[in-house]
C-alpha cells in the first residue's frame, strides 16, 4: 500500500464499537484478557481504519478494546490504517492478526471464509486462505464454512463454543428452517461428539425420508423428549439414550438382534464378565462370532475353558448362535 501505516495513541471514546464489519463473531468471554491488560497494558494494539471527523472503525482487536473500556481506559495506543484502505485489505489485516496469534473457532472460521469470497474466487480462498484457518485447502471444506455461517445464531453459538463439528453443521444448512429449531435442544443439552453428531443427525434424516414425515415430528415424540428432562441421568447417558432409540427406528431389526443378545449375555453371565468376551458377527451379518479371553496364567485358562464349556451347552447359547 502507498500510505504508511501509523502508530499512535488515539482517545478510546472515538473508536466505533457498534461497527462490526471487521469483528469475528466470537463469544465475548474476556475475562482473562482484562486481567492480563490489567497487570501488564496493552501487549497486541489493535488495529484501526481512520473515518470522517476523528473517527475510527475496528478493524483487528475488538475484544481488545472492550477490555480497555471495561479497565476505563481513555487511551489506547493503536496501529492505524488510512482511510482509502480497501476493505479487502481490512480484511487480511482481521485475518492474519488472529490467524497468528490465537486461532479460531469454527464460527470464526466460517466468518473468515464468507467474507474472503466477497473479493476472491473460490479456488484462491481455498487453496490460499484456509491453511491460515487451519484447514486443508479443500473446496468442499470451504463450502461446509459457508453452509455453517448461513445457520440461525443460536446454531452458530454451538459452532462458537466447538459444540457443533463443521459436518454436522454444514448438514444441517440443507434442512428446513423448522427442522433445526427442533433438534437445537438436543444439540444444545447432549454432548454428542462429532462422529455421535453426524450419525444422530443422518439417522433423522434417512429415517424422515423412509416415513415421509417432517424431521422435527421425529424429535417431537416422547420417546426422543424425555432424555432431554430427564434429571436421573448423566448427560453422557441420555445422549446414549437417544442415539439407542433412533438407532431402533432406523435399524428396528438390527435393534431387536443386539437387545435379544445382550439379555442372553446377561442370563447366561457374560455380558459384564471381567475375563471372558463375546461379540456377534458385525451387524449379525456373518457366521463368525469373536470370543475375547483374557487370563494370567494355565490354571486360570483351564478353569476358564471349563465355564464356557458348562456355557455352551445351555439353550440361552444356542439361541445367542441362531440371532
Amino acid at each position: 500500500m502507498a500510505d504508511p501505516i501509523l502508530f499512535q495513541e488515539i482517545l478510546l471514546a472515538a473508536v466505533d464499537l457498534k461497527d462490526h464489519a471487521f469483528v469475528v463473531p466470537s463469544g465475548l468471554d474476556f475475562e482473562r484478557l482484562i486481567t492480563s491488560m490489567g497487570e501488564v497494558g496493552l501487549l497486541a494494539p489493535p488495529w484501526l481504519r481512520a473515518r470522517p471527523e476523528n473517527r475510527w472503525q475496528v478493524v483487528a482487536g475488538f475484544k481488545r478494546l472492550l477490555a480497555a473500556a471495561q479497565l476505563g481506559w481513555e487511551r489506547v495506543p493503536a496501529r492505524i490504517l488510512p482511510a482509502s484502505a480497501p476493505d479487502s485489505h481490512c480484511l487480511l489485516v482481521a485475518l492474519y492478526d488472529n490467524a497468528f496469534t490465537r486461532g479460531f473457532n469454527l464460527l470464526e472460521m466460517a466468518f473468515f471464509a464468507t467474507r474472503l469470497l466477497a473479493y476472491w474466487d473460490r479456488q484462491t480462498v481455498a487453496a490460499k486462505f484456509l491453511p491460515y484457518l487451519g484447514l486443508p485447502p479443500s473446496p468442499a471444506h470451504l463450502d461446509r464454512l459457508v453452509a455453517v455461517f448461513s445457520l440461525e445464531p443460536p446454531l452458530k453459538e454451538l459452532a462458537a463454543q466447538g459444540r457443533l463439528a463443521l459436518t454436522a453443521g454444514a448438514f444441517l444448512a440443507g434442512w428446513d428452517p423448522k427442522d433445526r429449531a427442533a433438534v437445537l435442544p438436543y444439540l444444545e443439552e447432549l454432548p454428542f461428539s462429532q462422529s455421535k453428531q453426524e450419525e444422530f443427525l443422518e439417522g433423522l434424516d434417512l429415517l424422515a425420508r423412509r416415513e415421509g414425515a417432517a424431521r422435527r415430528e421425529i424429535l417431537s415424540r416422547e420417546e426422543l423428549k424425555q432424555y432431554l428432562v430427564d434429571k436421573g441421568s448423566t448427560p453422557q447417558e441420555r445422549a446414549e439414550a437417544v442415539r439407542r432409540q433412533l438407532k431402533r427406528w432406523v435399524y428396528p431389526s438390527l435393534s431387536a438382534a443386539q437387545d435379544a443378545f445382550g439379555a442372553l449375555l446377561h442370563r447366561l453371565g457374560l455380558r459384564n464378565h471381567p475375563r471372558l468376551r463375546l461379540q456377534p458377527p458385525p451387524a449379525f451379518e456373518g457366521p463368525d462370532f469373536h470370543l475375547e479371553i483374557k487370563f494370567r496364567d494355565a490354571p486360570e485358562l483351564k478353569n476358564l475353558l471349563e465355564e464356557l464349556t458348562r456355557l455352551v451347552q445351555q439353550e440361552e447359547f444356542s439361541k445367542l448362535t441362531r440371532l
